[in-house]
């Protein structure tokens, strides 16, 4: 018979061990916290509800997780699991892994429906989740409770999203690489370039959604202010500005004479689809002043566009400097460490346009391009969308690191379009 001391060093040496195991865990993936600290308060309650057959409180996101960018709201992208080693690492997690299995297996006992438990959009989610861990369990608890509550019917999108990978090599994506990068800076200004590229937090914005509406156009040729209203309706937590959204649900939208760089942010597919500079500025100006008729909406449009047209016929950085300031009156004889000390946030095509290309143009790589324009402290989501649309033209591409975290972020209609963009018009041209 053990003694009390043996007792007592055998429970120490077990708690220790379980919180080296634990300690390792959040090492190995430090975000899966986000679910810890969530469900410290709710869980239990959370599970109660399952057991009654009804669940009645908020918590779905962090309790039955699913794979990032199924949903669109904020709580999707924060507690979306993003990829199939996170989804092992969230089962063998000592604290959620647990209680996953206890709360699912809750469910499989009850007779009820899933939506009768959970309601019809929060039992497409327990689906998607089911799906996922089903795909990385070791027993076979989620596909019993896919076979009892979901007649055997695994969520497509899931499983399209973990093994169709889409051929990232062949996709434009400078300007949204450069929305999602600087999403998370807009608001908290950054003076540095020595900033993380991504969080939980990062996501797409306007500027990527307007960005894929003009690329749809291009591709399309139908008319582009339905194509503009159409996906700004269909998402439209994406951030607009107040005379945009309006304009967005007005039945018969009239351009707003505005300057601001909403015109610029979505230009990046133009500087790609024409063979001609003349050609280039010309739809430039068509795309600018369906809203942004001012001289400086058109002007900061078709600056940007020329900027990318330029950067991918192999024009030098100096040629491309030379041009935009002789045609458009832009000063790009700053350097970016002369603008970030009192450069302010600034919403303006005048304000943003030439500080985007003077970060492209005293850039070594894409990623520094990115960096720079992040670190001037503005506009980041929609300088950095600008700044990447040039940079990715000039240097033949996105980083794989990068496009690895941008496509995880994106709805699978926006990779599906920007895909076709490159294979119409990109592919061809370089």
């Amino acid at each position: 018979m053990k003694s009390i001391k043996e007792i007592f060093d055998s429970f120490e040496k077990e708690e220790k061990t379980k919180n080296i195991l634990l300690k390792e865990q959040e090492d190995l993936y430090p975000s899966l916290e986000r679910f810890v600290d969530a469900q410290e308060q709710i869980y239990e309650m959370a599970l109660e509800e399952v057991k009654n057959g009804k669940k009645l409180s908020h918590w779905i996101w962090y309790i039955f997780p699913q794979l990032k960018g199924l949903g669109q709201s904020g709580n999707s992208y924060y507690y979306g699991i993003d990829d199939i080693e996170e989804a092992k690492a969230y089962l063998k997690h000592p604290i959620l892994g647990k209680r996953l299995q206890e709360i699912t297996s809750a469910f499989l006992l009850l007779d009820k429906g899933a939506e009768e438990v959970f309601g019809g959009l929060d039992a497409m989610k327990v689906r998607s989740c089911m799906t996922l861990f089903d795909e990385v369990s070791e027993d076979d608890l989620f596909e019993k409770v896919l076979e009892k509550h979901y007649h055997g019917e695994k969520d497509e999108l899931t499983i399209k999203r973990l093994y169709i990978k889409p051929q990232s090599d062949k996709i434009l994506l400078g300007a949204i690489a450069g929305d999602v990068i600087g999403s998370f800076y807009e608001f908290h200004a950054c003076k540095s370039t020595d900033f993380g590229l991504f969080y939980d937090a990062s996501r797409y914005t306007d500027d990527s959604v307007m960005t894929v509406a003009i690329a749809d156009w291009l591709l399309t040729g139908d008319s582009l202010l339905e194509i503009m209203q159409d996906y700004g309706n269909r998402y439209p937590a994406a951030g607009y500005g107040g005379m945009f959204y309006s304009w967005l649900k007005a039945r018969e939208p009239k351009p707003y004479n505005s300057w601001g760089n909403g015109s610029a942010m979505r230009i990046s597919p133009v500087g790609w689809a024409f063979n001609t500079l003349e050609e280039t500025l010309e739809a430039a100006k068509q795309s600018a002043e369906i809203t942004h008729n001012h001289p400086e909406g058109i002007k900061g449009a078709q600056a940007t566009a020329a900027s990318i047209f330029l950067a991918r016929t192999g024009k030098s950085k100096q040629e491309i400097k030379k041009y935009i300031e002789q045609i458009f009156g832009y000063n790009l004889s700053r350097t970016c460490d002369e603008i970030r000390p009192t450069y302010l946030f600034d919403e303006s095509c005048q304000g943003t346009v030439p500080e985007s290309i003077i970060a492209f143009l005293e850039s070594s790589d894409f990623e520094s391009a990115i960096r720079l324009a992040v670190s001037l402290g503005g506009d980041a989501d929609t300088m950095g969308a600008i700044t990447g649309g040039i940079a990715e033209a000039f240097y033949g591409g996105v980083p794989e690191h990068i496009k690895k975290e941008v496509l995880k972020r994106l709805p699978n209609e926006f990779i599906k379009v920007m895909m076709n963009f490159y294979q119409k018009f990109v592919e061809k041209k370089i």
